[in-house]
């Protein structure tokens, strides 16, 4: 993200980010100065404990009203398209001649970083005892409540769930 009206924090280097950051630490920006936060497929890697602790850092740093929208897995839509067409879901996924339980793993496991995936229900009640409100699902490239955070990248599209929250 090259924008200038944006703020890239990341945990890895990349020569966009801004502050390279631990995200299980508290956020290092005060109390209610942004208006919205794009986070794609990042929480994943937290275990649900630690992905609520970010959530509550990122509530923390909006604004009221403020707007989160985040894209990660949607372990709902990977576990029915391998219980329904496994062949599918090693396609999609770009892999040729690999098991369909392989690429299951590869989803829930990405070389032991992933640590929770998420469906519907448990990303919305995650957030909400993150203290968010106004939790809605979304779409890739759905133009949410502030469209300036709809920031999603089409190639994680079909595998991933989208939602956006409010403070």
């Amino acid at each position: 993200m090259t924008d200038p009206n944006w703020i890239n924090v990341d945990g890895f280097r990349d020569r966009n980010v801004h502050f390279l950051i631990d995200f299980r630490r508290p956020l290092p920006f005060p109390d209610a100065c942004f208006s919205g936060v794009f986070c794609e497929h990042v929480l994943e890697h937290f275990t649900l404990g630690d992905g609520e602790k970010l959530m509550r850092e990122v509530r923390r740093v909006l604004v009221d009203g403020g707007v989160v929208r985040l894209v990660v897995p949607d372990a709902e839509r990977i576990i029915k398209t391998y219980c329904e067409n496994p062949d599918e879901l090693a396609s999609r996924r770009g892999e040729a001649n690999v098991l369909a339980m392989v690429v299951v793993n590869s989803y829930f496991r990405q070389r032991y970083e992933h640590q929770f995936l998420y469906d519907w229900k448990s990303l919305e009640q995650m957030l909400r005892r993150a203290g968010f409100q106004r939790i809605i699902r979304s779409a890739s490239g759905e133009r949410g409540r502030l469209p300036a955070i709809v920031l999603d990248d089409p190639k994680y599209a079909w595998e991933s769930l989208y939602a956006e929250a409010e403070r």
